[in-house]
């Protein structure tokens, strides 16, 4: 299933697919890209009375080590999704089978 993003090299991320990401650091982090809802606290607008409010975020979803990431931009609005590799690819039967079951 397609994701609508692409890797550096231009190839769609799709569900079920490995990423590799490479750090400003050096540092090497793999994702195994998903399609779920995640339980979020969340930052309320300062006009409301709660300062925080818990939320469920349903979309594209970055695991790697048992976290659920979700895409950020850098400094200059650069998607991290935008700077992995696909290096794995799951066929589609597969990647259906593993998001309905």
């Amino acid at each position: 299933m397609e994701t609508g993003l692409l890797d550096k090299n231009g190839t769609p991320i799709r569900i079920g697919d490995r990423t590799r990401l490479i750090l400003e650091d050096g540092e090497i982090r793999e994702f195994d890209v998903q399609f779920k809802t995640v339980k979020r606290t969340v930052k309320c607008h300062p006009d409301f009375i709660d300062d925080f409010a818990e939320v469920y975020i349903t979309g594209i979803v970055f695991c790697w080590n048992g976290y659920d990431l979700f895409q950020c931009a850098d400094g200059k609005g650069i998607s991290d999704a935008s700077k992995m590799e696909v290096i794995k690819r799951m066929s589609g039967r597969e990647a259906v089978a593993k998001l309905f079951g």
